[in-house]
């Protein structure tokens, strides 16, 4: 694995972070675990840092975590509009060397499309894709409108209807939404399963696999 892709047992190490300044309630995001086998060992990536309240809640499940904090890689900050989406995607792939086998059940993107331009979500797309399966569930936040101005926030979990919201200690990135017709062509690992528009035009999603 890429030694910049912190990965942790749901037991494992944290990052430094602000405090928690909001809580936001979400309708969607009970759906990743109603189906949940208890005596299966749960596989979870997320795009972002080990947030305490994350571990906290994963810890009632039998699970391996993966975080991989790409909003803090200089690749997605400041070169991706000079990078090819064949750069991009080598670079996505160096953060995702997880084991051979590994097949991600959750996977956590929050807002981190709304940062990528047309060839870095395509890249995107092509790194994520060997490591999902049919049953994989995946979970964002996207644009309704391509006017919406994407908050500098981090989430994490509180219980599975409670989101929380921090805002992010480093400075803004450069913003690119997408409608949902441009992330189905661009994502061509994923569909979209269901949206619940948010106010001031944020849209949460579930996605899955595309057969």
């Amino acid at each position: 694995m890429s030694s910049l892709a912190r990965k942790f047992d749901s037991s494992g190490g944290l990052s430094s972070t602000g405090p928690i300044v909001s809580r936001q309630p979400s309708k969607l995001f009970p759906s990743l675990f109603k189906s949940i086998d208890p005596d299966h060992r749960l596989t979870v990536l997320e795009i972002g840092p080990a947030l305490p309240e994350t571990v906290d809640f994963f810890s009632q499940f039998k699970c391996r975590l993966h975080f991989v904090d790409l909003f803090s890689e200089a690749f997605v900050r400041e070169q991706q509009a000079r990078l090819s989406e064949k750069e991009l995607r080598h670079a996505f792939e160096e953060h995702f060397r997880f084991p051979a086998d590994t097949r991600i059940d959750i996977c956590l993107l929050w807002d981190f499309l709304c940062y990528l331009d047309d060839a870095a979500l395509k890249a995107f797309n092509s790194a994520l894709k060997p490591w999902i399966h049919p049953a994989s569930k995946v979970h964002g936040f996207g644009a309704h409108h391509l006017a919406i101005r994407v908050e500098n926030i981090q989430y994490g979990i509180i219980d599975q209807e409670t989101l929380s919201i921090r805002k992010r200690q480093t400075a803004q990135m450069s913003c690119y939404p997408h409608s949902q017709i441009e992330m189905h062509e661009m994502l061509s690992s994923l569909d979209f399963e269901r949206g619940l528009l948010l106010p001031e035009g944020k849209l949460e999603m579930l996605l899955k696999p595309r057969v």
